[in-house]
């Protein structure tokens, strides 16, 4: 007995680790202390919240994200900092970028890492405004393969934080 299988379609996705599942694992700084996680929507001290179907800029319903502000001060910030997470070769960041859907939101996010001696480094960062258009990032992580690092996602005011509401559209690494 044999049999043939062919498979159409694409490969299921298989997520090593989903950021918004995980958002109340993360300490969430900003520069007066630690926010709450979820954070009281409309908090001027900065706020996260996990958000099941996001509203993009574009007016479209996203499956998962966080819906993060910064400290309402100008170029003020919020970081979420991970538990530790050990990188596997072939893994990707994968992530939907943009301002809520009406908002007028001007930040640049990032996506740093704290190794296990404190030191911090850029891996990825996006500079978004609200134009009607959302940014799809896929991230290769193959340089930190083997490693085990805290991610950490930061959004920064880009000037003034009026109308910031920035969402991480499901965020995660895959591989």
């Amino acid at each position: 007995i044999w049999a043939q299988i062919h498979v159409v379609g694409e490969a299921p996705v298989n997520t090593g680790y989903d950021f918004v599942k995980n958002a109340c694992a993360a300490e969430w700084k900003v520069p007066i202390g630690i926010s709450p996680c979820p954070g009281l929507n409309g908090d001027l001290a900065g706020f996260v919240l996990p958000v099941s179907a996001p509203k993009l800029e574009d007016g479209s319903i996203g499956t998962s994200g966080l819906l993060v502000a910064p400290q309402y001060k100008y170029n003020g910030t919020i970081s979420g900092y991970y538990p530790t997470f050990t990188v596997q070769p072939g893994d990707r960041f994968q992530t939907t970028v943009g301002c809520e859907f009406g908002a007028s939101c001007y930040v640049t996010f990032k996506l740093d890492y704290i190794t296990s001696t404190g030191s911090i480094s850029n891996f990825w960062s996006w500079r978004e405004q609200n134009e009607g258009r959302f940014y799809n990032a896929d991230v290769d992580l193959t340089p930190l393969a083997g490693r085990s690092v805290r991610f950490i996602l930061t959004v920064f005011a880009t000037g003034s934080p009026a109308g910031d509401r920035a969402l991480w559209g499901s965020p995660q690494i895959v591989r």
